[in-house]
């Protein structure tokens, strides 16, 4: 009996932290994401359009569904946003009986940004090279299931969190890919990986285009990242440290990077699933 009340734990630990970037707020002006329960999505929709059936995870890093989902696609429409100007996302899931208090997992939250040399709707996502511009992993307390993590952070903030664009970065288009990382299933070398892409188009007086930058997806991370892969989110003993995977935070010439998880506040009412008013940030 226990061994069978345990094989039902792990499954629903596996399924229950599903989803998919809803909603991006680029300086306040809110765009629609991907919803893949959604078949008529918004002409506005700046979210890259995936085929995960189930919101499920990646976990081959080497694998091209890795860069942006499985089967991804850009779309031709671009979010307007000012170099050193917000960013905030919100993180969600169709299946309200799979998540209904939102994002389930803890773990960290990583945002790259690549340039797209071009229309990001023909790039080679594959050949894309993503630079980081924002991480946010334990917040507080022990590097456990114990302590506070990034998306414990973000499901308070009803599934969103915040970051500045670097003002470095200079006009072009681009496309953001918000990654979360679920570490429970690290001890039996089973990272989950959440991608999300979004392209936008960045205006200002920003001078690094970012082409000389950055790596290719299958090239972020490795299986010898050990607070990855062999890491146990169990053992209640860690101590409060937990290094970000990766590679290192870009160094913006402007402003410091937001890497404490300081996230913006928002309104305290929680939208309902055809909502489209999902509570957009109020003010950092």
């Amino acid at each position: 009996m226990f061994a069978l009340l345990l094989l039902v734990a792990l499954l629903a630990s596996r399924i229950s932290a599903h989803g998919y970037v809803a909603y991006i707020s680029l300086e306040h002006h809110v765009y629609e994401g991907f919803r893949n329960h959604n078949p008529n999505p918004s002409p506005g929709a700046i979210g890259h359009q995936f085929s995960t059936s189930d919101e499920g995870p990646e976990l081959d890093v080497k694998s091209p569904d890795f860069v942006c989902r499985q089967n991804s696609q850009a779309p031709n429409v671009y979010g307007l946003v000012t170099a050193g100007g917000s960013v905030d996302i919100q993180w969600t899931s169709a299946d309200l009986e799979r998540n209904p208090n939102g994002w389930a997992h803890s773990g960290p939250i990583i945002t790259y940004i690549a340039n797209c040399n071009g229309d990001c709707a023909a790039a080679d996502k594959t050949k894309l090279r993503w630079t980081k511009i924002h991480e946010s992993g334990l917040i507080s307390g022990p590097a456990s299931s114990q302590g506070i993590w990034a998306t414990d952070v973000m499901r308070d903030n009803m599934g969103w969190y915040g970051f500045k664009l670097p003002t470095s970065i200079a006009p072009g288009k681009y496309v953001i890919r918000s990654e979360i990382q679920a570490i429970h299933r690290s001890h039996i070398f089973e990272p989950e990986y959440y991608p999300g892409c979004v392209n936008v188009e960045v205006t200002g007086q920003g001078t690094d285009d970012l082409k000389d930058k950055g790596v290719v997806a299958s090239e972020l991370y490795s299986t010898e990242d050990t607070q990855l892969y062999g890491f146990d989110f169990h053992n209640g003993e860690r101590e409060k440290f937990w290094p970000m995977p990766g590679p290192k935070l870009y160094k913006d010439t402007g402003h410091r990077n937001e890497t404490t998880g300081c996230l913006p506040k928002y309104r305290s009412k929680q939208p309902g699933r055809n909502s489209t008013s999902p509570g957009i940030p109020t003010e950092y």
